[in-house]
C-alpha cells in the first residue's frame, strides 16, 4: 500500500486558511441538531457538493450549487451575506468538511454557527433520532455509492431519473469516459440511453456501454461456438 502525506484533507483554498483547532462552529449532537432543525428562522446549509445533494439532504436545507468544496466561500458571499444575524446550522457527510466550513462562517461574521457532530453518518445511526427530517439517501465515497439515513416511516426518495423523471436515487457514471458525470438514472433508461447523460455522450466513439455490449456479444458468440 502506498501512503502519500497531504497538508490537508479538505481545502477551501482561502488566502488565510482556517485552523479548526482555533476556530470552528459549535458542535451539536444528533438529538441537539434535530431539535435545532425545528426552530424558527434558522438557516440550514448543506456543505457538500451538488452531485451529493441530488439524492438526499435535510428537509428545507439550502443546497449551494457548487461542484467542489472550495467553491463554498464564494457562493456564501454571493447568496447569504445578508443573513449573518440568523442562526446557522451546517452539516456534511461525516463532519470533517464542517470543521473548516463552520470556522469560515464564523470568521465571515455569522454570529451563531453550529455544526452536526459526526455528520449525516452519525445522525442516521443515532438510536433516538433515527435520521428524522433527512429526506433521501446519503452519498458516500465507496462502492456503496449511497446509504440510507432516515430509518422511520418518513423515509422518502427525492431523486428523479435524468431522462424520464421517475423517482429513483440510483446513481451511475456517464459511459462517455471524457464526461464520466455521475447522475441519477433508472435501470430502464440506462439500457435505453446506454448509460449516457446526453446524445453527444451516447455517440462518443469510446462510449463504455457500447463497448460492454460488444464484449458481451463476442463472449456469447464464443460460448455458442464451443
Amino acid at each position: 500500500m502506498f501512503v502519500r502525506p497531504r497538508k490537508e484533507i479538505v481545502s477551501l483554498k482561502l488566502a488565510d486558511d482556517i485552523d479548526p483547532n482555533q476556530l470552528t462552529g459549535k458542535h451539536l449532537k444528533p438529538k441537539e441538531f434535530y431539535q435545532a432543525l425545528q426552530e424558527e428562522d434558522v438557516i440550514v446549509i448543506d456543505a457538500r457538493n451538488d452531485y451529493e445533494t441530488q439524492i438526499g439532504h435535510f428537509r428545507n436545507a439550502i443546497l449551494p450549487d457548487v461542484e467542489a468544496f472550495r467553491d463554498l466561500p464564494k457562493w456564501i458571499e454571493q447568496n447569504l451575506a445578508g443573513s449573518k444575524d440568523k442562526k446557522v446550522l451546517t452539516y456534511c457527510t461525516g463532519g470533517i468538511r464542517c470543521e473548516k466550513f463552520s470556522g469560515y462562517l464564523v470568521r465571515a461574521g455569522f454570529k451563531d454557527v453550529s455544526q452536526l457532530e459526526g455528520g449525516i453518518a452519525r445522525y442516521g445511526k443515532d438510536p433516538d433520532v433515527q435520521g428524522r427530517l433527512y429526506d433521501g439517501k446519503c452519498y458516500v465515497f465507496d462502492q456503496r455509492i449511497s446509504v440510507p439515513v432516515n430509518r422511520t416511516e418518513e423515509d422518502v426518495v427525492i431523486g428523479h431519473c435524468h431522462h424520464c423523471g421517475k423517482e429513483t436515487d440510483r446513481l451511475v457514471n456517464c459511459a462517455n469516459p471524457e464526461c464520466n458525470k455521475q447522475y441519477i438514472c433508472c435501470e430502464e433508461c440506462e439500457k435505453k440511453y446506454h448509460r449516457s447523460c446526453s446524445a453527444e455522450c451516447r455517440e462518443h466513439p469510446r462510449n463504455r456501454y457500447e463497448l460492454e455490449l460488444k464484449l458481451e456479444a463476442e463472449e456469447a458468440g464464443q460460448v455458442a461456438g464451443r
